[in-house]
């Protein structure tokens, strides 16, 4: 093990020697995904904040072993160059190097930040209000430039700021890319790419910075457009917001649960992307849903569209909340499927005009369904496959569903036997394609209505997208007592004769 300590924390060297094997379990995780990030208190009360990096395959590690700087290093570096240069960032205490003659793990321990908010405030891109927030920002950005610093991944996530005494204060986190030297007015244009905001965010940013710069106005505005144009047309992501997204609605089919109602509702507080709406389409609950969902309105935007209880008739509930929701692009999903944090934002970005998205779900004991708390899910740790070993799921093929990386979801994407046919659990397209369609049957009972949908879509050219890797739900546990096999007839025969017939809409569906 290699240990770097910052000469002011001295006294906590012994503490930081046993990061490697306390980390697992103790502190509060605040980010778990490539890398996993925990707030820890050391023994005399400092509050730090440490930075467990993802471990490098093979070649990675032979590269930071011998050939590289490694993350923690550079971001340990980095934080000094940038305090010494008057830029704020969390003060760097240590990093720590494990491993037998290769790199294994690295962790970068530093003070915890006090500021309380991320730029992810401008995911919506709504800047009214935020006016004096942005052309702070936009000094603060300067101000770096003309020190010579160049972020690499000046991304939302990375830029913290809070108002303290009627003054706006900036920070930087996550800085092992950097660049020093310097930073001419057109490249500090670029570094503004990656932002998030629509065109009226940019306005109101460049005029300030071109001030501070002393550069041109509407030269400023043109080189900042021009580079997010270029970096978004090689860089799709799921989280960008421009001046022509489209509006994304979730709808929710629920009856009589809200314990696995309300686990749903923790997934789509934690989402990336969040919803425009949430329509919960409510077959009859009685006062608990009701209560559950006036409690979350004030968190999250929330329509509750319910009807008498009549036995099963989930498709009839769906089609009224089509009929509510005015997003562009719906989501729908069932009250025992937990959603991860990108699972709005994975849809967001395979959405395809011509095409509905079909995911797929991991179905979970019933124990551990019970088990599920607020922080699992919100962490993300439910839907990391060691921590659902760790408490007691057996593996499964499966599992590989909750696999993050791009290019291994893609091949598995493409070899999956299973037809990307629509799973009203985890499916997704455009509303008007839906109304079009005429909606749900609402002849159906519980079995396959969601696949006759389906059906009606493909028979008017609307092809599915397969997504079953890469956009995984985690399906609590439950019985289905309304399952039965004269309803299953009956759907089967419905189904059967919209295939035959290649009906794109029904007698039966919305009005």
């Amino acid at each position: 093990m290699k240990l770097v300590l910052n000469p002011k924390y001295e006294h906590l060297r012994g503490w930081i020697e046993s990061i490697p094997t306390i980390f697992a379990h103790e502190g509060e995780v605040i980010y778990d995904a490539r890398n996993q990030i925990r707030f820890m208190q050391a023994p005399d009360g400092t509050k730090v904040c440490v930075k467990r990096f993802h471990k490098p395959h093979l070649l990675n590690s032979i590269c930071y072993t011998f050939l590289r700087t490694s993350k923690a290093v550079r971001a340990y570096n980095n934080a000094l160059i940038l305090q010494e240069r008057g830029i704020a960032t969390p003060t760097p205490i240590a990093y720590v190097l494990c491993g037998k003659g290769l790199l294994e793990e690295s962790y970068l321990v530093s003070m915890q930040s006090t500021l309380r908010h991320t730029f992810y405030d401008f995911r919506d891109g709504k800047i009214a209000g935020k006016e004096d927030l942005i052309q702070a920002f936009a000094r603060f950005s300067a101000r770096m430039h003309d020190a010579g610093i160049l972020p690499l991944d000046y991304s939302p996530g990375n830029i913290l700021y809070d108002q303290i005494n009627g003054e706006w204060h900036f920070e930087l986190v996550d800085i092992n890319r950097m660049c020093f030297g310097t930073v001419d007015a057109k490249r500090g244009c670029g570094n503004f790419c990656r932002l998030w905001g629509k065109s009226d965010f940019f306005e109101v940013l460049a005029p300030a910075y071109a001030r501070a710069r002393q550069i041109d106005e509407y030269q400023c505005l043109q080189w900042i457009l021009d580079a997010r144009k270029r970096f978004w047309a090689h860089h799709p992501h799921e989280h960008f917001v421009t001046d022509d997204t489209f509006s994304v609605g979730v709808i929710v089919s629920t009856y009589n649960n809200p314990l696995w109602l309300e686990k749903v509702l923790w997934g789509l507080m934690s989402q990336t992307h969040p919803a425009h709406e949430i329509i919960i389409a409510d077959d009859g609950s009685d006062e608990r849903t009701r209560t559950l969902v006036q409690r979350y309105q004030a968190l999250l935007p929330i329509k509750h569209v319910w009807h008498e209880d009549k036995g099963f008739r989930k498709t009839t509930i769906l089609n009224k909340a089509v009929l509510v929701a005015q997003s562009e692009y719906l989501i729908f999903i069932d009250q025992d499927l937990i959603p991860r944090n990108d699972f709005i934002s994975q849809h967001y970005k395979h959405a395809r005009r011509g095409h509905f998205v079909s995911g797929g779900a991991i179905l979970l004991p019933e124990g551990l369904s019970y088990a599920l708390k607020e922080e699992d899910i919100r962490s993300g740790n439910a839907f990391c496959i060691a921590w659902l070993r760790s408490h007691g799921m057996p593996w499964n093929w499966k599992m590989s569903k909750l696999w993050r990386q791009p290019w291994l979801c893609s091949i598995m994407n493409s070899l999956t036997p299973a037809n990307a046919s629509w799973n009203g659990g985890n499916a997704s397209t455009w509303r008007e394609y839906i109304i079009r369609a005429k909606g749900f049957d609402t002849r159906m009972r519980y079995g396959a209505e969601d696949r006759e949908f389906g059906q009606r879509l493909e028979n008017a050219s609307i092809r599915g997208i397969q997504l079953r890797y890469g956009t995984p739900l985690l399906h609590l546990y439950h019985q289905r007592p309304y399952r039965n096999e004269q309803d299953w007839q009956t759907n089967k025969t419905i189904w059967e004769h919209t295939k035959r017939e290649h009906l794109t809409t029904t007698s039966y569906g919305l009005e």
